[in-house]
């Protein structure tokens, strides 16, 4: 079920980016969000940013590439899964449950936010 919910979460956010409709300022910022959320320490700061950094590249990669959308969404699963084992080493117990959270918040407004395009649509 965990997987499921992350794959949701990483499929919409992805289409959000791919489709143009968050700017790397709105990125940047949401991440200043995350971190100050999070509590992370001046150590774990430029970790996290790295950590960010390359997953959200590797999303680029995968939008501009040519492919199957299976294969392409396979690959946004790995993407996400190495993201979230290298934050759960990074982060604390408490850190790494605070992001799981936000996570889950996220994945809940923009199912939102799409069932209502829908309905208006």
């Amino acid at each position: 079920m965990k997987k499921v919910i992350l794959g949701l979460l990483l499929l919409v956010g992805t289409q959000m980016f791919a489709q143009g409709r968050m700017s790397e300022a709105s990125l940047k910022k949401m991440q200043d969000e995350e971190m100050a959320a999070l509590s992370l320490t001046e150590q774990q700061m430029p970790q996290y940013k790295v950590i960010n950094t390359i997953f959200m590249e590797g999303l680029k990669e995968l939008r501009e590439a040519d492919g199957d959308r299976s294969e392409k969404f396979a690959e946004m699963r790995k993407l996400s899964e190495k993201r979230n084992e290298d934050l759960r080493e990074l982060l604390s117990e408490e850190q790494f449950a605070k992001f799981e959270k936000l996570q889950e918040e996220r994945r809940k407004k923009m199912i939102g936010r799409a069932r209502e395009r829908r309905k208006n649509n």
